[in-house]
């Protein structure tokens, strides 16, 4: 964790730390759960999802050892702030085990081959990064956001055609493809990130 902290106030491999986010990290300490919950802020996620992807202190391994149960999709409430909107992270998920997103904010690193479900009239955001290829089903009246990083890929396998599905891809290398049941819509727009 040191090493990637170092790496990121020096901005060695993109523009420093603003004061704010030095301040935050410092107040964490080596309290795990609030720096979950730094890293599932919004405006983190990105920058934590590229530096992991980058291996700088921050490997599968590690932040499966370091934060246990935490990558596992605990539920974690008001990360960013606004009262009643609940935060997820699941690492290296077992494909065997669909992935229910039960929460309005969800990041997956690591994971190949689990399917995501996104239960009927649930509308969350939800990043992939770091290699992952998982397969997206949507139960009805959905509203999903797709941030999609690195070399990830999205498989949109079913959506009833009342679902919209929003992707956000930060990569040249990042796929996204649509199975035979996906008949919802399903609009893709290119974006540069900045960090």
């Amino acid at each position: 964790m040191f090493a990637f902290y170092k790496s990121a106030l020096s901005g060695e491999y993109s523009s420093p730390l603003c004061a704010d986010y030095k301040s935050e990290w410092r107040k964490c300490g080596d309290d795990k759960e609030k720096l979950i919950r730094l890293s599932l802020k919004q405006q983190s996620i990105p920058f934590v999802v590229t530096h992991a992807f980058h291996n700088k202190g921050l490997t599968k391994d590690y932040v499966k050892e370091f934060f246990g149960d935490y990558v596992k999709g605990k539920k974690l409430m008001d990360c960013d702030g606004v009262d009643g909107y609940s935060y997820s992270l699941y690492a290296d998920w077992d494909y065997a085990n669909d992935l229910v997103v039960e929460t309005d904010v969800c990041s997956i690193m690591w994971t190949v081959g689990a399917s995501v479900i996104v239960q009927k009239t649930k509308c969350p955001v939800i990043y992939v990064s770091n290699r992952s290829d998982v397969h997206l089903v949507c139960e009805g009246y959905n509203n999903v956001m797709v941030y999609l990083f690195d070399k990830s890929k999205v498989t949109i396998e079913d959506a009833d055609s009342d679902t919209s599905i929003i992707i956000y891809k930060y990569s040249d290398d990042a796929s996204v493809e649509t199975g035979k049941y996906c008949l919802g819509k399903v609009k893709q727009f290119n974006k540069r990130l900045k960090l």
